[in-house]
């Protein structure tokens, strides 16, 4: 699971275009400035490649912070595993 958060990152930065220094648990959609709409659905769009999964609308939308994008990335990694 850890491989999958630290992927999770890499993909977060690569599409927001900032270091991994420069995000937390805490960084929200409002306080990094590159993080707007459009890359928003591609890290959602390359979450769901990346993991094979489909992330519901709602979870999409809940997405403001990096820790929630963890937690939710986790809930339908589990949901595979079982």
């Amino acid at each position: 699971m850890e491989n999958q958060m630290n992927r999770i990152k890499e993909i977060f930065c690569e599409i927001v275009g900032v270091d991994e220094s420069e995000v937390d648990d805490n960084t929200s959609y409002q306080s990094l400035e590159p993080w707007d709409s459009l890359k928003h659905l591609a890290i959602v769009s390359r979450l769901e490649e990346e993991f094979d999964i489909d992330i519901e609308m709602d979870d999409i939308i809940a997405m403001e912070t990096f820790k929630k994008i963890k937690e939710l990335v986790g809930k339908y990694l589990d949901k595979e595993g079982d």
